[in-house]
C-alpha cells in the first residue's frame, strides 16, 4: 500500500502471504489479524479476503485444507518464493498498518484521558472530555441541519482552544487579547451552502422475501422484497450501499454491495435493480429469483447526504451506477438542471425514469460507440455545456474508468474536489471489489 490509503489486490495478496508465513490461518483469523495490525482502522470484509485467498490457492501460492465447513490456509513453497521476491513491499505494507494502528491507539488514549502536571486540572479536563463524548454519542443519526449546528459549535470551541492564553493578576488563565484578529468562532457560525455530511446507522442483518421480479430492460432486473424487519430500515443517500449475503459453491460466505433503488418503511418494501452480467453470485441469485424466495441483507452502515442546493448536477456511470442515478433523479427538486451520461450495451438498455428535475440524458451505447467506457464517457462529458453556478459531479463505473473520469473532471474541468464523488463500483478481474476514489 505504500503511499496509498487503500490496499490494492496485489498488496492484499502480499499481506495475506506475509501473515500466512507466520502461521496457517482460517479466513476469519486473517481478517482479525489485519484488523489488529491496523489498530482497528482497517477491517477487510470476507468478500475481499476469501476471493483473494481463493486466487492465491489457484495460482499455487497457498494451499487450502478443509476443516469441517472451514478451510485452513497455508503458504506454499511457491508462495514463499514470491513473498521473498517482494519482501520490501510486504514489510512496507505491514509497517504502514502498524503505524496506522499506533495512530489509532493515540486517538483512543486522547479520548480516554489526559496526563497533566496539575492533577486537578487533569481530572477536570478528563470529565469535560467524557461529557463531550457522551453528548456527541447521543447525537448519532441526527439530520443534516443538526450535524451542521454541531460542527459549528465544535469549530468555535476549537478556535477558542487554539487562542493563546495568559495569566491575570490573580493567577487565573484568561485569553490573550488580539485586537487585530477577527474572532474565528464568529466567522464559523454562518452555515455555508453545499455542506455534504454523513450519517451513521446501527447495522443488522435482515431476511427479506421476494414479492415481484421484472425486467426493466433485457439486462436490468428489478426485484422487490418485503419484510416486517424493514420497519426501521433507513437509507438517506441516493448512492447508499447494502450488503447482500450468499453462500459460495463450497459454503464460504460471499457478499456483494448493492444500492437500495427505492424503499418504503410504511409498506415494508425494498427495491433492488440488478445489472445482469456473465457471472457472480448476485446475478445468479437474481436470475433464479421467484416470488417467495428469501434474501439476507445488511446495512447500510450510513449515508452520504448531498444537499439538494447545488445549481446543477452531472451524473456519470455505467449500468452498475444506474440504480443510484435513478434514485437521485427521482429525489431532486423540481426544475434543477441535471445531466446524466450512462454507458450501456445498446439502445435496448435505455431506461425511462420519472423526475421533476430538468433532466438531459446522454446515453452512450457500446454497440455503436465502442466498448472503451473511459474514452466514450469522457467524449460525452466533453460535449456538455454545463450551466453556470456551483455543481455536484458523481461518477460510478469500473474502477479504472472512474479514476480516469475523475482525473479529467478535476484536472481539465477544474471542478472542486469537495463537490464531487467518484467510486469504482467494480474492478475488472476482481470479484466483489468496490473502491471509493
Amino acid at each position: 500500500m505504500p503511499g496509498s490509503r487503500k490496499l490494492s489486490s496485489a498488496d492484499l495478496e502480499l499481506l495475506l502471504l506475509a501473515l500466512l508465513e507466520r502461521k496457517p490461518a482460517h479466513g476469519y483469523e486473517l481478517i482479525r489479524a489485519v484488523e489488529e495490525q491496523s489498530g482497528g482502522f482497517y477491517t477487510p470484509s470476507p468478500g475481499v479476503i476469501y476471493p483473494a485467498l481463493t486466487f492465491l490457492a489457484e495460482i499455487g501460492y497457498a494451499a487450502a485444507e478443509p476443516e469441517g465447513n472451514r478451510k485452513l490456509y497455508r503458504i506454499t513453497d511457491s508462495g514463499r518464493a514470491h513473498l521473498e521476491g517482494h519482501r520490501g513491499t510486504a514489510v512496507a505494507i505491514l509497517e504502514g498498518l502498524r503505524r496506522i494502528g499506533g495512530r489509532m491507539e493515540q486517538v483512543r488514549e486522547a479520548f480516554a484521558g489526559v496526563t497533566d502536571a496539575d492533577p486537578a486540572a487533569s481530572e477536570d479536563l478528563h470529565q469535560a472530555r467524557h461529557a463531550l463524548k457522551s453528548a456527541l454519542y447521543g447525537k448519532r443519526g441526527c439530520d443534516a441541519a443538526e450535524a451542521r449546528r454541531l460542527a459549528a459549535i465544535l469549530r468555535r470551541a476549537t478556535a477558542e482552544i487554539l487562542t493563546p492564553s495568559s495569566l491575570n493578576d490573580d493567577g487565573a488563565t484568561v485569553p490573550a487579547s488580539q485586537p487585530d484578529r477577527p474572532d474565528l468562532g464568529d466567522r464559523m457560525t454562518d452555515t455555508p451552502r453545499h455542506q455534504i455530511g454523513r450519517m451513521r446507522f446501527d447495522t443488522r442483518r435482515r431476511t427479506l422475501t421476494v414479492t415481484s421480479v421484472a425486467h426493466l430492460t433485457p439486462k436490468m432486473l428489478r426485484v422487490v422484497l418485503t419484510s416486517p424487519e424493514l420497519a426501521d430500515f433507513d437509507s438517506r443517500g441516493a448512492d447508499d450501499h447494502i450488503k447482500l449475503f450468499f453462500s459460495g459453491p463450497d459454503g464460504q460466505p460471499l457478499m456483494r454491495d448493492y444500492t437500495p433503488r427505492a424503499f418504503s418503511q410504511a409498506d415494508r418494501t425494498l427495491t433492488l435493480d440488478f445489472a445482469l452480467h456473465d457471472a457472480g453470485p448476485a446475478t445468479a441469485w437474481a436470475l433464479g429469483a421467484k416470488v417467495g424466495d428469501t434474501l439476507e441483507i445488511g446495512g447500510p452502515r450510513g449515508s452520504m447526504i448531498v444537499p439538494d442546493d447545488f445549481d446543477w448536477y452531472l451524473l456519470v456511470a455505467d449500468e452498475t451506477g444506474l440504480p443510484a442515478i435513478g434514485r437521485r433523479l427521482e429525489e431532486l427538486r423540481p426544475g434543477v438542471p441535471v445531466h446524466t451520461v450512462v454507458a450501456v450495451d445498446s439502445a435496448a438498455e435505455i431506461q425511462a425514469i420519472e423526475t421533476k428535475a430538468r433532466w438531459t440524458a446522454h446515453w452512450v451505447t457500446r454497440d455503436s460507440q465502442g466498448t472503451d467506457d473511459a474514452a466514450t464517457l469522457r467524449r460525452a462529458v466533453e460535449g456538455i455545456q454545463l450551466p453556470p453556478g456551483d455543481g455536484y459531479v458523481w461518477i460510478a463505473a469500473e474502477a479504472t474508468v472512474a479514476k480516469a473520469l475523475r482525473a479529467y473532471v478535476l484536472e481539465d474541468r477544474k471542478h472542486p474536489a469537495q463537490w464531487m464523488r467518484a467510486s469504482g463500483y467494480w474492478l475488472r478481474g476482481e470479484a466483489g471489489a468496490h473502491e471509493n476514489l
